[in-house]
């Protein structure tokens, strides 16, 4: 991509739907977030520069899900979509998708600042639920799509 001739740089974020039964594992973004601060979300977070493995953005979204609600994920994960954005001061983002089963662990925020909540939803809820943010929307409804034509 290009802007007046001058190469853009992206800042690389995952997400991970995670499902567990018929319940997605969803997170209020914490105040401390400059970045939709108070909404729900999938978990997930950015591609660092010593993330360096083969499969970089699958091992993103793994550790970041882990990490941020203690949370494991299956080995398999599946790519939904990729979608692009801009932050307030104008950073693009390319965020990625991913649809992972739960494997272990109990849900419990890592850091305050950066979520405020942890909570096991039905699509149903969380499109229903007063802090889901459109991109959340369609996020929900990709993901739906996507487990529909895998079954």
């Amino acid at each position: 991509m290009l802007t007046a001739g001058i190469p853009v740089k992206f800042v690389v974020n995952t997400q991970c739907a995670v499902l567990r039964h018929d319940k997605y594992l969803t997170i209020t973004r914490g105040a401390a977030e400059r970045h939709a601060s108070g909404v729900l979300a999938f978990p997930g977070g950015k591609v660092e520069a010593e993330d360096e493995s083969e499969s970089v953005l699958e091992s993103t979204v793994r550790r970041e899900v882990f990490e941020e609600t203690g949370i494991s994920i299956s080995a398999e994960i599946e790519y939904v979509r990729s979608s692009v954005f801009n932050l307030p001061d104008g950073t693009p983002v390319l965020d990625v998708l991913f649809l992972g089963k739960y494997e272990t662990g109990e849900p419990r925020i890592a850091d305050p600042g950066e979520i405020e909540e942890i909570n096991w939803m039905t699509a149903d809820e969380i499109l229903a639920h007063e802090r889901t943010p459109t991109w959340l929307v369609e996020q929900v409804d990709t993901v739906t799509r996507h487990q529909r034509r895998r079954h």
